[in-house]
C-alpha cells in the first residue's frame, strides 16, 4: 500500500481528531506537502459540518416542557436496578478517557455524526436521494443474497462532482481480493475504486470520477482481485440506486 493511499484512509479519522499522536504526526506531515490531499480533507470536514444539517426539522413533543421540568426536581432517588446506559454514555465509554486530542470540538462532530448516521439508517430504507439545490445527496446501499448483513452510504457533494462511500457490516476478504466500486449508466461499469475493510467489516472510500457523481443512475460493489478489475467479475455484495 502506498503512503498516499494509507494517508487517505486515515483522513476520515483526522478530520475527526481522533488518531493517536504517531498518526496525526504523520498524516499532519503529508497533507504540508500535498495539495490533493489537503483538498480531500477540506470535502471530509465539509461532510461533518453538514451531515447534522440533513436531518429535517421536527416540532417537539407537547408534554417535553413538562418532562424536563419533572426531571428537572430534586427527588430521593428510590432503590432501583442500575439503569441502561444511553447511547450517548456508550459513546463516551468508547473514548480514551487520558487522551488529549478528545476536545470538544470533536465531541460535537461525532454527535452529529452518530444522530445522522441514525436518521439516515431508519428514514432513507428506500433511495430517496436529497435533490435540494445546495444540498449534498445521501444514497443508502443494501446489502444483497451474499452479504445481506452488508450495509453503506454514499455521501455526493453538492456539486456532484465527488463523493464518500461508507459501509459497515461487509467481510474482511482475504489477500489478494479487494472490493471495488461501480458506478453505472445503462450497461455501462466505471470504477470508482477499490477498498479494503477493517476486522469489524467497516471501509471508506473517497470518490473521484472523470465524469460527475450525479450523472450516473446506480452504484454496485462487487468482490475483485486486488487492485480493481476493468469490469465487475466478483460477487455483488452492496447496490443503490442514485
Amino acid at each position: 500500500m502506498s503512503t498516499e493511499t494509507h494517508i487517505l484512509e486515515l483522513l476520515p479519522a483526522y478530520t475527526l481528531d481522533c488518531l493517536d499522536e504517531e498518526e496525526f504526526i504523520q498524516v499532519s506531515e503529508h497533507l504540508a506537502a500535498c495539495a490533493e490531499c489537503r483538498d480531500q480533507l477540506r470535502f471530509y470536514q465539509t461532510v461533518t459540518d453538514q451531515l447534522a444539517l440533513a436531518v429535517p426539522g421536527a416540532d417537539p413533543p407537547i408534554d417535553l416542557k413538562q418532562r424536563l421540568m419533572d426531571r428537572a426536581r430534586p427527588s430521593r432517588p428510590a432503590p432501583s436496578p442500575q439503569p441502561r446506559l444511553s447511547w450517548w454514555d456508550h459513546l463516551t465509554r468508547l473514548m480514551p478517557r487520558a487522551t488529549p486530542v478528545w476536545g470538544l470540538a470533536s465531541l460535537v462532530l461525532i454527535a452529529a455524526l452518530a444522530i445522522s448516521n441514525v436518521w439516515l439508517w431508519q428514514q432513507l430504507s428506500r433511495p430517496q436521494p436529497l435533490t435540494e439545490p445546495g444540498v449534498m445527496r445521501t444514497i443508502p446501499l443494501s446489502g444483497t443474497q451474499v452479504a445481506p448483513q452488508a450495509s453503506g452510504l454514499l455521501v455526493i457533494s453538492i456539486d456532484g462532482e465527488h463523493g464518500t462511500l461508507v459501509v459497515d457490516g461487509l467481510s474482511p476478504l482475504k489477500p489478494g481480493l479487494q472490493y471495488q466500486l461501480w458506478l453505472i449508466r445503462g450497461d455501462q461499469r466505471t470504477s470508482g475504486g477499490v477498498f479494503s475493510v477493517s476486522e469489524e467489516g467497516y471501509g471508506s472510500l473517497w470518490i473521484s470520477s472523470l465524469q460527475p457523481l450525479s450523472s450516473y443512475s446506480a452504484v454496485g460493489i462487487t468482490i475483485e482481485p486486488e487492485g480493481g478489475s476493468p469490469g465487475p467479475t466478483g460477487d455483488k455484495v452492496l447496490g443503490g440506486t442514485l
